[in-house]
Formats: structure tokens, C-alpha cells, sequence
């Protein structure tokens, strides 16, 4: 059984796959299972991870009809084998000895979760030094300080959300998989995956050279702009309400609820685009009734009930209150 499994998902990376690849070949830590998930790619990327393979035996290929990220991820998730796992995005790469300082933080605290740091690159892999977050201190941290931590850096959460700048203990993922069909699906996962961590531990080492290109789905645009937004903050709100955190899980579902509010911002001109929409403003009024019901505060029930009239009503109650 190998120790770690790397998860690569390849859909239109032919001019960075090769770099990719070979940044996880060339690990210092050399127990890997590489996994190559194919994303039913219609460039040379098929026949490039066939030649991986042929070169390397840790690395197996996945050949799949094209499902998306989060599809392609769950595919290497299914399959994997190792103790740990890791992903990396396939139009960027890993520092050679990551995983190794990774293994080594997790041998010494035992630990769930690892993190580490990443820098911004170009697409010539120049390091963009404006774009690259700080080098976040070395530290141990439970839960509670993961999502004080998180909530601290509002909008810029990326350290701590993303899949992609972590090691994980597979037993994490049991029971757990990638929202497909979604934007943003690592928020959809985020709090099931800290939710079953004991420890977490911080590295300050940068491990990671994120790639900035026009063409990644990081550069989808403002998050506030998709459904799915609200969609991941009523899921935090169930998860946080279950933890009995319940004003933590009232200020995301008012969070969902103003970013609905900001009709405009979505695009509804289909009509199951406008069937979602409705079902998520009806989705806010029932999370504010299960919070009544939970907490027994009236106030709840009310903000409920005009929920269920209409977000122009509830605006106009929150005006009036204000």
C-alpha cells in the first residue's frame, strides 16, 4: 500500500501537464500512487498521461467522460489506495519536497490535516509576489481555531479552503465526497471534511505554485455572481446549527440571504435557473424556521414567516427594523 495518493485531475492542460506531473514525480518523499483522471480531455492530455504510465509505475490513469472537477477528483477518489492523500490541480505543480515536510509534520503531532502555503505563478512559472499571500506562521490548531482563523480573513480564505495545499488522512474521506455540478465545491466539502479532524497543523513553508490563467476555474469571476454561493453558506448554516454554534450559523444564513437579495447579480433567464432561485429563497425561510425550532427564539419564526412572503417583504421588515 503506497503511503500517499496524489489525485491530478486533467481536462485542457496540454502545455502545463508535463510540469505538473513531473513536480510530483520528482517529490523527495517517494512512497506515492499518482493518479491521472483523464476528464474525457480533447487535446493531447489522454495520450500524455498514457505516457506517464508507461514511465513511472506509481501512476495510474483514469480515462472518464468529461463530469467536471468535482467528478474527476471523486473518480481518483474512488480508486485510491494510499494511507494519505493529496491533490494537485494539473496546470500547476508542487515544491519538490512537500509531501516529504508534510509526512514529517504528521508523524510528529498526528494529525488529520496538514496544511501548507502557496504561491502565485504565471503561466511562464514567474512568481507573482503581489498576488502571493503571506507565509502564514507555523501552528497547531483545533476546529475552533481553523474557523476563527477562516472567518478572520473573510474574502480571502483561499489558504484555508482550498483542496489543493493539503495533505489529508484518507479516513477523511470515507464517507465523503466532491458536490458535482458545483462552483466552489471545495466550500461544499470544507466544514464535513474539519468537522471529523482531531488536530490540524499549519506549515509555514510555501509548497504550492498556484498558476493564474485566464482559462482556470479559479477565474470564474465574483463567487457572489453564482447560486452556488448561497447554496454552500445554507449548507455551513446546517452543519454550524448541528454543532449547536447557532449564531455563527444565523450570520451565514443572512449572508446567503443578502447575496440572494442581489437578485440582479444572477443570471435567471432560464426557467431552472428561476426554479433555483425560488427554491433557494424557500430554502432560507425553512433554515430560519429549523433555527426557531432549535433555539426557540421567536424573532426566528418571524423572520421565517416573511421569508416565506417574498425576499421584498423580508427587506422591507429588516429596513423598517433598522
Amino acid at each position: 500500500m503506497p503511503t500517499i495518493s496524489v489525485i491530478i485531475p486533467v481536462y485542457k492542460v496540454e502545455r502545463y501537464l508535463d510540469a505538473c506531473v513531473a513536480s510530483v514525480v520528482g517529490q523527495t518523499y517517494p512512497d506515492l500512487e499518482i493518479i491521472l483522471v483523464d476528464d474525457g480531455s480533447p487535446d493531447n492530455c489522454p495520450a500524455l498521461c498514457d505516457a506517464w504510465a508507461a514511465k513511472d509505475t506509481r501512476i495510474r490513469v483514469i480515462h472518464r467522460s468529461n463530469g467536471g472537477l468535482s467528478a474527476a477528483r471523486n473518480s481518483g477518489l474512488d480508486i485510491c489506495t494510499g494511507e494519505y492523500i493529496a491533490f494537485v490541480d494539473s496546470d500547476d505543480r508542487l515544491e519538490p519536497d512537500v509531501l516529504e515536510q508534510a509526512m514529517v509534520a504528521r508523524k510528529q503531532t498526528g494529525t488529520d490535516l496538514v496544511l501548507f502555503n502557496y504561491q502565485c505563478v504565471d503561466e511562464e512559472n514567474h512568481l507573482l509576489r503581489e498576488q502571493t499571500p503571506p507565509n502564514w506562521p507555523k501552528r497547531e490548531m483545533t476546529q475552533a481555531d481553523f474557523w476563527q482563523l477562516f472567518f478572520a480573513c473573510g474574502d480571502d480564505c483561499t489558504h484555508y479552503a482550498v483542496a489543493w495545499n493539503k495533505l489529508y488522512t484518507a479516513k477523511l474521506f470515507t464517507n465523503l465526497r466532491f458536490a458535482e455540478g458545483k462552483r466552489y465545491e471545495d466550500m461544499f466539502l470544507l466544514p464535513h471534511l474539519i468537522g471529523q479532524c482531531g488536530k490540524i497543523v499549519c506549515l509555514s513553508v510555501y509548497g504550492y505554485r498556484y498558476t493564474q490563467r485566464d482559462g482556470s476555474i479559479m477565474a470564474q469571476g465574483d463567487p457572489r455572481n453564482y447560486l452556488d454561493r448561497s447554496e454552500y453558506l445554507l449548507e455551513w448554516t446546517t452543519c454550524f446549527a448541528t454543532k449547536g454554534d447557532y449564531l455563527r450559523a444565523e450570520g451565514l444564513l443572512n449572508d446567503a440571504i443578502a447575496n440572494l437579495a442581489e437578485k440582479e447579480r444572477f443570471d435567471l433567464s432560464a426557467p431552472a435557473q428561476q426554479a433555483r432561485y425560488r427554491a433557494d429563497c424557500k430554502a432560507c425561510a425553512d433554515a430560519y424556521h429549523s433555527l426557531a425550532r432549535q433555539t426557540g427564539n421567536r424573532s426566528m419564526y418571524l423572520r421565517a414567516a416573511l421569508l416565506r412572503l417574498g425576499l421584498p417583504v423580508y427587506q422591507a421588515f429588516l429596513k423598517h427594523k433598522a
